[in-house]
């Protein structure tokens, strides 16, 4: 090789080095920020008694227990659909089971409406719903409508669907992409790993396949699993360039066996695919997903940057 021609790929590899080696300082000192600022103290689940509800209900009281929070069931009642009296004790039959106090609240109205005036009112770090039930719920959380609770959340959304089962939560999935917000996911994706003893899948995937974003996002990837280990969480790393997104995200969650995906709600779509790719992993994920928005609260000014 020609020394200019070697010289010209000598720079262009420094260069890549030095921005992956300063995005690794800001990130670093990103989640330690976001980290000392955050706690779950309240969680709130939407419940209907339906078979997703119940899920939901059991792994949010589960939740809760390992946090130390205060759990509120809320069921959102309409003409025709079920005896309160019998959702709530189904919700007290849960907390007796579980050995935790249950504050159960009656809304009425609109779904999205009333859990999101709820979340802010009770001041929630975290709702779990089930989707796809077969009373109030489903209508609120199916196709362009999905999205209308954590889009409006201050707080992250679990979803979990009525096919879902009930396995512990021993393998969680980080899907990370090269748009800066995907990395307001990893302090949340560490406090659930401490809380359920987790392995956490860090998962590099894009649509784009051009070096300058393999490079970023394998330094995002690669912060992010040092990161985890120095906090003693059990972690594992895996890449994947180009191809649709969510059927890579879906495929890996089935060979890993995951019991949670983490997505952003939207800014990740940018990059990912054409559309809202976050809208499809929820419609069909076999696992919970956790989705969080850009503008949650809880990480506001938190960045670093």
């Amino acid at each position: 090789m020609p020394w200019k021609k070697f010289l010209v790929y000598f720079f262009i590899e420094i260069k890549y080095f030095s921005i992956a080696f300063e995005i690794g300082k800001r990130y670093i000192r990103y989640l330690v920020v976001v980290l000392m600022d955050f706690q779950i103290k309240n969680i709130l689940v939407g419940f209907d008694n339906s078979k997703s509800a119940k899920i939901a209900l059991n792994k949010a009281a589960d939740t809760a227990r390992r946090f130390d929070a205060k759990l509120h069931a809320v069921y959102v009642y309409h003409e025709g659909t079920a005896d309160p009296s019998v959702v709530q004790q189904a919700v007290l039959e849960v907390g007796n089971a579980m050995g935790i106090d249950i504050e159960f609240l009656i809304k009425t109205g609109k779904v999205y409406n009333e859990i999101s005036a709820l979340e802010r009112e009770i001041g929630a770090d975290m709702v779990i719903i089930g989707t796809h039930g077969n009373s109030g719920w489903q209508p609120f959380w199916i196709g362009s409508n999905a999205f209308r609770v954590a889009s409006a959340s201050n707080c992250p959304v679990i979803t979990i669907l009525e096919t879902t089962k009930e396995a512990p939560l021993s393998d969680i999935l980080l899907p990370l992409d090269i748009d800066e917000t995907t990395r307001q996911k990893v302090p949340y994706a560490a406090m659930m790993a401490e809380a359920f003893d987790a392995t956490i899948h860090v998962f590099s995937v894009t649509k784009n396949t051009d070096k300058a974003a393999k490079s970023k996002l394998t330094a995002y990837g690669r912060q992010t699993e040092k990161y985890l280990h120095e906090r003693g969480i059990k972690t594992t790393y895996h890449s994947k360039f180009g191809g649709d997104v969510t059927q890579n995200i879906l495929d890996y969650s089935k060979q890993i066996r995951a019991g949670l995906i983490m997505i952003m709600a939207d800014t990740e779509s940018k990059s990912f695919i054409m559309g809202s790719y976050s809208q499809d992993i929820v419609n069909n994920s076999k696992v919970p997903v956790m989705v969080m928005h850009s503008r949650d609260l809880a990480l506001t000014g938190a960045v670093g940057y």
